[in-house]
């Protein structure tokens, strides 16, 4: 598959590193990475031996944000973030199977609603929320260091001040 805004896929079919590219992606990847953008999942930090627990702890905090995973039930509609939508492939083969797998990623009232849902036999209109691009810098300080060149650019201590790490 290809990254959002891309035109091809990643790797030709010549391109030596194709064989590195793994063929069994794991989708909850999806959840742990971070762009900085107000869509995008919250920064964590993973460790290689829990990293099973890890990815699906973040997988379900983001799954039940309503702002990225969104049940009506009565319209039986669900609205997505667009990650779902730019890498649907690493989710399933089609957009009307994707309730299939994001019911996986639920708990407790909202995996029973669309698990209803999807048992209801009735077709599931899945619908995408507008990306928000904008800086996630609501954790900021305001920088008060020399006004150099430099203190201009993000910075290691800039960034440790928007709690990023």
């Amino acid at each position: 598959t290809r990254a959002p805004k891309e035109l091809f896929p990643p790797f030709g079919k010549y391109d030596s590193r194709r064989e590195l590219a793994r063929p069994d992606l794991d989708p909850r990847i999806h959840f742990a990475l971070n762009c900085g953008s107000k869509s995008c999942p919250s920064v964590e930090k993973f460790s290689s031996e829990k990293i099973e627990e890890e990815l699906k702890v973040v997988a379900r905090g983001f799954c039940e944000d309503d702002g990225n995973v969104s049940i009506d039930f009565w319209k039986h509609e669900l609205t997505l973030s667009m990650i779902f939508y730019w890498y649907r492939a690493d989710f399933s083969r089609s957009t009307s199977e994707l309730p299939r797998q994001i019911v996986k990623f639920l708990s407790g009232t909202r995996q029973t609603k669309l698990q209803e849902m999807i048992d209801s036999g009735r077709p599931i209109k899945v619908k995408f929320k507008t990306y928000e691009w904008s800086a996630n810098a609501s954790r900021c300080k305001e920088y008060k260091g020399p006004k150099s060149i430099a203190a201009r650019r993000w910075s290691t201590d800039a960034l440790f001040q928007c709690n990023l790490f």
